[in-house]
């Protein structure tokens, strides 16, 4: 800055010095111009129980619908996980032996709605609007397991007894990151998303991680989607997978099972 204001200083003596030595030359006309202002106040916003705003982030094309069809609203806030599809794996038979079941996908919308979406992969969304130059956060999530006995459990009320599935596992992969259409430019980097996520019983896992020191990034909605509907490579209908270990004939019955998977977004240190 010195340097610039030095060669302004200099070029104006020079255009002085040879007005001075022509004393002939015509003078410049008196500027009239004055600067005025314009200004614009900016508050916090403020937020409801739910996002009024717009749904799930697409996947692949701005075309998809953004309204899926769990009943669950996405929730709203500053800085939240706003919501996730929910798991269902493909029927298993009850046996004494390990069971491996792939998700499937899920949709959107019912199919006589005019923006209905058959399938799309399974996803995560969350949201961060704090006002912050350094902006860090991490996604990690958990298998529940409540009471130590198992994380999938099944309500047997015909013999008045929880059962517990011990032992599951679930693993995501397929990542890819997706940001809502108004803040498509400021998408953090992807080099911190994992391309798997291992959840355990009651170990959390990390899946994505945003370190947008001071570079105007990270800021807005965003989601996570395992899978993709149009690359076969990356198959929505094989990119979560659970695993159930063998020898628990006891406590697996014919019924439906549910287990909690827990997100977390967290603000994370320097």
């Amino acid at each position: 800055m010195k340097l610039t204001h030095k060669l302004c200083g200099a070029a104006l003596l020079a255009v002085l010095g040879v007005a001075v030595a022509a004393p002939g030359a015509t003078k410049a006309a008196p500027d009239h111009s004055k600067a005025g202002e314009g200004e614009i106040q900016f508050t916090k916003a403020t937020y409801g129980s739910y996002d009024s705003t717009g749904g799930v982030v697409p996947p692949d094309t701005s075309s998809q619908s953004t309204t899926d069809t769990d009943p669950t609203k996405l929730l709203d806030g500053e800085f939240v996980v706003q919501g996730m599809s929910k798991l269902v794996f493909n029927e298993q038979q009850a046996t004494t032996g390990a069971i491996k079941s792939w998700a499937k996908p899920t949709t959107a919308n019912s199919v006589g709605a005019n923006d209905h979406v058959g399938r799309r992969a399974n996803w995560v969304q969350f949201k961060d609007d704090r006002l912050v130059d350094d902006r860090t956060y991490e996604l990690s999530a958990t298998l529940v397991d409540s009471d130590g006995k198992g994380a999938f459990k099944f309500e047997d009320t015909a013999n008045n007894k929880t059962r517990s599935i011990a032992g599951a596992t679930i693993d995501y992969k397929n990542t890819r990151l997706e940001a809502h259409e108004d803040n498509l430019a400021l998408a953090p980097s992807t080099s911190g998303l994992q391309p798997t996520l291992h959840l355990a019983e009651n170990t959390k896992a990390k899946l994505l991680t945003v370190n947008e020191n001071n570079t105007g990034k990270g800021r807005g909605k965003y989601a996570v989607y395992f899978g993709d509907v149009i690359n076969p490579a990356d198959s929505d209908k094989e990119s979560i997978e659970l695993s159930i270990p063998a020898n628990q004939a006891e406590d697996i019955r014919d019924g439906k099972y549910v287990a909690t998977i827990l997100w977390t977004l967290s603000e994370t240190p320097m």
